[in-house]
């Protein structure tokens, strides 16, 4: 019995580090695929701003895709791409801080096989309904990701105590 739980133990911690490992190796590379767009983003506005992209799907039933880019400094860039077999347009939403929209802006995307290049110069809200609309998925975006960043942790957690408790040496205690 003893030997049939441990060894159930070393499955699901090999599992769990296999599982894990796909998974950062799939979360760390470009999401480079056939037919997709690339967009560079260029800020050209004296200060680092942090930059969203919610892609709009046509189907409701697919829902919207949001992406962090991450902030980007003053004179610098980023190249994001996305798969655009099922949408049209996407907005770029810049935020300074936690929770303040200072850029806002909305593109159509007429050629998918020609890349786009997008310099953000100056302040802007192209559509106060839509940025609103924009602001609520991406703190819906950021609260999955906090929730979804709590049950890595615990579960990294997890299989780490399972590793060590599995790899521990049993010691025999001489009683003098």
């Amino acid at each position: 019995m003893a030997i049939s739980i441990k060894i159930l133990r070393w499955i699901i911690t090999i599992g769990g580090i296999a599982f894990f490992s796909w998974w950062f190796f799939k979360k760390s590379f470009p999401r480079l695929t056939d037919n997709s767009l690339s967009v560079q983003i260029i800020n050209n506005l004296q200060q680092p701003i942090d930059f969203y992209t919610v892609r709009i799907n046509k189907s409701p039933e697919a829902g919207d895709v949001v992406n962090h880019l991450g902030t980007i400094r003053s004179g610098y860039y980023r190249i994001e791409y996305f798969n655009v077999k099922n949408s049209d347009e996407y907005w770029l939403m810049g935020f300074i801080g936690k929770k303040k929209l200072v850029y806002f802006s909305q593109h159509a995307v007429v050629n998918k096989n020609e890349d786009q290049l997008v310099e953000v110069r100056n302040y802007i809200n192209q559509s106060q309904r839509l940025s609103d609309l924009g602001v609520k998925k991406v703190n819906a975006y950021v609260n999955d990701t906090v929730t979804e960043a709590i049950w890595i942790t615990l579960d990294f957690l997890l299989i780490f105590l399972n590793l060590v408790l599995l790899l521990r040496k049993r010691t025999l205690r001489v009683e003098h």
